[in-house]
């Protein structure tokens, strides 16, 4: 078998080191044939900079690179100069947004013999692009053109101050069409206003081009083909079939559309889930959506479910007043499942892993637990519930209201219980299954465990008599009678002016 790629960026690195590589060229090819200015946003770790180094060492005219692969025999790999900006490894934090694009510029100019010697970021790149372009048109490459923004979008300050400094850089552009063969920049959002996509006014934005959905990330044939033998290994590892086992990786892994025609894996997930030879939250556990949770909790959303939204929620993203559905399908949290119509779609989460993991994250925040001590608590919540120890149950939940202050609960009680209440028995989906329906006064829930199916109805400053009334009243358990199952309702209430849930009531039909 061939060496996996995992975290290899480079497409020159891969082809010399024999790795795996997806053939991606042929999509490629339509893209260097069909326009010439472009951007393309996709979350992190999703194969975007592999993507740009591709394209960099065609330009390069490196056709060795392409032995074997589609493109080798429908492209003439004549050489052109190429500037590649990487805000990825461009060390702005470290000592600034604008010293970094100065040093890029200059490290460029110096591969090339070229001193420049203009000051401003904007007019740096004028004159590198005018110079190099002297016997033939140059190809800019812009890799996370939006990272300096992303990094500091607690900070609106910080955020707003490398926007500008950005739209110094990108401004530079538009006027030097003649230069230019090819531009193409990368990044996570498409922040409306960022210069280059106000000034640049022709450049074509592919992310949700149904030609390109595939051009990154992994089809379930290409996870098939290129990575079959090891899938029947981990058969054997697993002790599943192979239909077994493609289905619970997929289940997992796959599920990441711009279309709601075309899905794909996440690569670094993926190919760490073949390295590790375990099911985990890979892509999840590289970077905690911190700044993500803290939105949340702000306008307390916790039901990201099956969201409707129009095309505005894919195009930008306001620094001043950020809109959380957007902020998660630019991230990755979200994607798109369906195209509903009338220029709608349906957003969801893309596979269990996400799922899984940003409900988790979710509640620490809800919660104000330390992460570590979620998991086990949900797992003794499932505990509890396969060995109908009602009490513990009781005590589980109440742990997760005692680190939540006081003053706090009691201005939003009614959001915080449906929260923290919803998102707990979210999480039981990762060990057995489950159905909610949450509504504005009540959050209904049901879970199936082995032979049991227990019913909740949860109340908040009312009883579990009332609560107990309703299931019966909507006769909730009938769909679940005559099946051999043992059927608990649970009613719960609690009262908020002691944060805990005192009124606990279980009955069998």
């Amino acid at each position: 078998m061939q060496n996996l790629p995992l975290g290899k960026q480079e497409f020159s690195t891969i082809r010399e080191s024999g790795d795996t590589y997806i053939d991606k060229t042929k999509l490629i090819h339509k893209l260097l044939i069909e326009g010439k200015y472009y951007f393309f946003s996709r979350p992190r770790r999703f194969g975007k900079s592999l993507l740009v180094n591709t394209i960099k060492e065609i330009f390069l005219g490196n056709k060795h690179y392409f032995k074997g692969l589609w493109i080798e025999t429908h492209w003439n790999f004549e050489p052109y100069p190429v500037i590649k900006i990487d805000f990825g490894a461009a060390g702005h934090k470290e000592i600034g947004t604008e010293n970094a694009i100065r040093l890029m510029l200059d490290e460029v100019a110096e591969n090339h013999s070229i001193i420049l010697e203009s000051n401003g970021i904007g007019l740096k790149l004028r004159e590198l692009i005018v110079k190099m372009s002297a016997e033939k048109q140059v190809v800019l490459l812009i890799d996370e053109y939006d990272k300096p923004i992303i990094d500091y979008l607690e900070d609106a300050g910080k955020a707003t101050e490398n926007r500008e400094i950005l739209k110094n850089l990108y401004s530079a552009i538009k006027p030097l069409d003649a230069h230019l063969k090819f531009v193409f920049l990368t990044g996570v959002s498409k922040f409306s206003k960022v210069g280059i996509f106000s000034d640049l006014n022709n450049i074509s934005d592919i992310t949700l081009a149904p030609d390109f959905t595939t051009i990154v990330g992994y089809t379930q044939e290409e996870l098939e083909f290129y990575f079959d033998e090891r899938i029947d290994n981990l058969c054997i590892t697993f002790n599943k079939s192979k239909a077994q086992l493609l289905d619970e990786i997929r289940k997992r892994y796959n599920g990441y559309s711009w279309d709601a025609q075309n899905f794909v894996y996440n690569p670094y997930s993926i190919l760490s889930f073949f390295q590790h030879k375990k099911f985990d939250n890979y892509w999840f556990s590289t970077g905690t959506p911190t700044f993500l949770t803290k939105l949340l909790k702000k306008g307390f959303h916790y039901e990201l479910k099956n969201i409707n939204v129009g095309h505005a929620s894919f195009d930008s993203s306001d620094l001043k007043n950020l809109d959380y559905v957007s902020v998660l399908f630019q991230t990755g949290y979200l994607t798109i499942k369906e195209d509903v119509g009338f220029e709608m779609y349906r957003l969801d989460f893309p596979n269990t892993e996400v799922r899984d993991a940003f409900n988790q994250f979710l509640l620490v925040e809800y919660a104000d637990l330390q992460p570590t001590r979620m998991q086990p608590l949900v797992f003794n919540l499932y505990n509890a519930l396969k060995s109908t120890n009602f009490e513990e149950v009781r005590i589980i939940f109440n742990a997760l209201f005692a680190a939540i202050p006081r003053d706090y609960f009691l201005e939003n009680r009614e959001k915080f219980y449906h929260a923290i209440c919803f998102l707990t028995l979210r999480l039981l989906g990762y060990f057995t299954q489950i159905e909610i329906n949450s509504g504005r006064e009540r959050l209904d829930c049901i879970v199936f465990l082995e032979n049991k199916v227990f019913l909740f109805e949860f109340k908040l400053d009312q009883s579990s008599q009332r609560a107990m009334e309703q299931i019966k009243e909507r006769n909730y358990f009938a769909p679940y009678l005559g099946q051999g199952k043992e059927i608990y309702l649970i009613g719960v209430n609690m009262m908020s002016e002691h944060k805990e849930i005192e009124d606990f009531l279980i009955e069998q039909p």
